[in-house]
């Protein structure tokens, strides 16, 4: 898929050169119509034939040398505002021409513009939306690992604890006879070694 912006650059282009055909044809159009004109005026135009210095009133024959340059001097004058009005008509033609696809120009440069436009307010909101989304992310990972923290330290906290309640129930429970004969059995001597051999003490440490 092409770029829009050039497809409707194309388009204007395509339509000048429409428009640039039709102002031709209404040209070659006018340029015969002015031809037949011409033409039909040229039957009944009088020849530009100079009159002599000493005429007084008459009438006058001319030359055929002299009919040759009036007839000559004629079409050389029709000539010259056929060519007049050939150039007015082109530069009038040029004028349509360029003042619309001057239009024509200006109206891309306004579409491209709002194309533009449109653009860069699709990305800011895009921008914006993606801020957003990563404000949010950092917010939740921040109270989820507030969250971790606290469960952590509680878990300490409850490990430390468990030992000390732990002994305080072991000696809250164990009688005292008990203590006491723990006592006496720590008290009294191995009576053999590691080895299974009997260990008899000195008479001083008995």
């Amino acid at each position: 898929r092409g770029d829009p912006r050039a497809q409707k650059l194309s388009q204007a282009f395509h339509s000048i050169s429409v428009q640039k055909t039709l102002l031709e044809q209404e040209a070659r159009g006018l340029k015969e119509a002015l031809i037949n004109e011409r033409q039909r005026r040229k039957r009944g135009k009088a020849l530009p034939l100079e009159a002599p210095e000493e005429y007084q009133g008459g009438a006058v024959f001319w030359s055929p040398r002299k009919v040759k340059e009036a007839r000559d001097r004629l079409q050389h004058q029709e000539a010259e505002e056929k060519q007049q009005q050939l150039q007015k008509a082109e530069a009038a033609r040029l004028r349509e021409v360029r003042r619309q696809a001057k239009a024509q120009a200006k109206q891309v440069r306004r579409e491209a513009r709002a194309e533009a436009r449109i653009v860069r307010e699709k990305e800011k909101a895009e921008k914006a939306a993606e801020q957003a989304s990563r404000a949010a992310a950092r917010r939740t990972q921040q109270r989820l690992q507030k969250a971790l923290k606290a469960t952590q330290k509680g878990n300490k906290m409850r490990a430390k604890a468990a030992p000390k309640a732990t002994l305080k129930n072991r000696v809250v429970a164990e009688p005292q006879g008990s203590r006491e004969a723990s006592g006496a059995a720590a008290g009294q001597e191995p009576s053999q070694s590691q080895h299974g051999r009997a260990i008899k003490l000195p008479a001083k440490y008995r």
